[in-house]
């Protein structure tokens, strides 16, 4: 953030460490804070094994568009022992640049003859939103397992729809939403959680900021409405579905549950371009305990990126995935001061130091009005690998040990809900409920 003092942090990359080198860092960061790092050390466990055991997993990939070839179907190809044998998608580009990478797969233009092919195990799914629940649907009662990107689905209802057949079909659903995979946020979760450095959590701010009017070139041979899908209402809820979601979940999983309320603005105000959805929304999510959660999201302005913000009695977390925005943790003054705060940051130069974190409270020493007391750079390494990497890795560990995924339908089911009535509450400019049926089966 560009009225944060930082000093500069040496990064941790995974072009200058082997896998060693890169646990006994995290073992220092976690060690800094007095930190275990339950969650993430198991799954990354269960992640070895399917890397040794690593049998072929046949799949087949629907929707190789920017999104599906660039970030999904890119991942999933680094993971020991899959077996792209099929991709579908209705542009014929699209399926002729992925078809390089897999040239011995079969490709299709109707999902559908993909679900008839009884040795595909697998299928991964990256079409736009209106699209998941039936090709989900279809290939959980076809008797195979799921990934699908984010959001769940376009309404609660289908989002229901795909859990069920998931259950009844006893097959794996995983939705995309890799932040539970990324190190960075599992440290923020336990510094939260079992250091609770921020104290009692009361208010959390989140943002997506982006310049631009989210319009993609037009391609030759594909309408507009197909083109740019998350223009349009009767296939994806804009800005709260394709961006808020993400950070929904994240915070869903900070505070161990989803909103109960909502309320907010939204609006077309700048791109008068034909969109249906808004360029520009303001929410506010009301959680049990009277937590609230002030989402923004706008199209104008780039200012401050992404990130989400964590606001306790004794200090405030913010993390980010943007290289630009360093996730940090700043002690409120009247906050205790813990055993990490006394060390100074010259005496902290170690072997491991090169890791990202920085421990410099003597940068904010004075506190004065606008001052950030008690810096502290968190970890922004993973272990050589992308959290979308990681999340596939889960994904395909879960089908062949039945290991947990990195994000079940009870997760996913929350952000769906959450996204789908912020919208209801800015069409109608008022509070809206967001019940407990509404988040369950």
């Amino acid at each position: 953030m560009a009225d944060i003092e930082r000093q500069p942090h040496i990064a941790f990359t995974p072009d200058n460490v082997n896998r060693r080198e890169f646990l006994q860092g995290t073992s220092a960061i976690a060690g800094a804070f007095g930190l275990s790092l339950t969650e993430w050390a198991r799954a990354e466990e269960r992640r070895q094994e399917s890397r040794k055991d690593a049998r072929p997993v046949k799949c087949a990939f629907i929707g190789v568009g920017d999104q599906g070839y660039g970030t999904d179907f890119k991942a999933a190809l680094t993971v020991p022992g899959v077996e792209m044998v099929a991709v579908c998608d209705i542009y014929k580009p699209y399926l002729d640049r992925a078809q390089k990478d897999v040239p011995g797969a079969k490709v299709y233009t109707d999902y559908r003859e993909v679900m008839d092919r009884k040795d595909i195990e697998a299928v991964l799914i990256a079409t736009p939103l209106y699209m998941h629940a039936p090709i989900t649907i279809a290939a959980l009662q076809s008797g195979k397992h799921v990934f699908c990107e984010k959001m769940m689905a376009h309404n609660i209802s289908d989002a229901k729809k795909m859990a069920r057949a998931s259950i009844s079909n006893k097959r794996v659903l995983q939705i995309g939403h890799q932040r539970r995979a990324n190190i960075m946020y599992n440290h923020a979760w336990e510094l939260l959680h079992e250091k609770k450095v921020c104290g009692q959590i009361t208010h959390v701010r989140a943002q997506w900021n982006r310049n631009g009017n989210w319009r993609k070139a037009p391609l030759p041979g594909m309408d507009d409405r197909h083109r740019n899908w998350r223009m349009y209402r009767e296939y994806s809820h804009g800005l709260m579905s394709e961006l808020g979601t993400h950070q929904i979940h994240a915070v869903n999983w900070f505070l161990g549950s989803a909103p109960i309320a909502v309320v907010g603005m939204g609006g077309i105000d700048y791109w008068k371009d034909g969109r249906e959805v808004f360029d520009n929304v303001e929410v506010i999510f009301e959680y049990p305990g009277g937590v609230k959660l002030n989402y923004t999201s706008i199209t104008t302005n780039q200012y401050d990126g992404y990130y989400e913000q964590y606001m306790g009695k004794d200090g405030t977390l913010l993390i980010s995935e943007e290289k630009e925005t360093p996730s940090s943790y700043f002690r409120e003054p009247t906050a205790p001061v813990e055993d990490w705060m006394k060390q100074s940051a010259t005496a902290q130069k170690g072997k491991h130091n090169e890791s990202g974190l920085k421990l410099d409270p003597e940068a904010t020493k004075k506190i004065k009005p606008g001052t950030k007391v008690g810096e502290k750079t968190l970890m922004t390494a993973s272990s050589g690998k992308t959290s979308y990497q990681l999340e596939m890795e889960d994904f395909f560990a879960a089908i062949r040990t039945g290991s947990p995924v990195t994000c079940d339908w009870k997760e996913a089911l929350g952000c769906c809900a959450a996204a789908v009535k912020a919208n209801e509450a800015m069409d109608k400019k008022t509070r809206i409920e967001i019940t407990p049926d509404m988040v369950s089966l």
